[in-house]
């Protein structure tokens, strides 16, 4: 496999992100694993996820909108991640509906959260210039 398809078929595949932005504190990374989403279709260099409006995430997110993240293993026999640094982030609240059908549809425990919850989140897009795929290896890709 390419690196273009590891790092497609990754994005496709996990099911998790570990998302780590800034403490409120200062420096200190603050790390927490959220659910996403991918539309390579839509934009190679994206991603999504929803989160509570109510979080230290949504505060630390407001002061710097800059996190990095990297995926959760697939499986014991497919250890392939994406890591990203210095990704940037934006709420994106408009696609909410759109998102949360295709999160339901990823994940079967997102239908848990009745319409109250829904409306508590917020949703945000990731978008980066560069990405490490760890595959056979690693390699790093640039997007525009």
């Amino acid at each position: 496999m390419t690196t273009k398809e590891t790092y497609i078929n990754v994005l496709e595949n996990a099911t998790n992100l570990a998302v780590a932005t800034e403490s409120m504190a200062g420096h200190t990374p603050n790390v927490r694993t959220v659910n996403f989403l991918y539309f390579p279709n839509e934009s190679e260099n994206t991603v999504y996820f929803a989160t509570s409006k109510n979080t230290d995430k949504v505060k630390e997110l407001a002061a710097n909108s800059q996190i990095s993240f990297t995926t959760t293993p697939m499986s014991p026999e497919d250890a392939s991640t994406v890591r990203v640094t210095g990704a940037d982030t934006k709420m994106v609240n408009d696609r909410r509906s759109e998102l949360f059908e295709a999160m339901d549809k990823k994940y079967a425990s997102f239908k848990m959260f009745d319409q109250k919850a829904r409306d508590n989140m917020n949703v945000y897009a990731v978008t980066f210039k560069e990405a490490e795929v760890f595959g056979h290896g690693t390699d790093k890709l640039t997007f525009n």
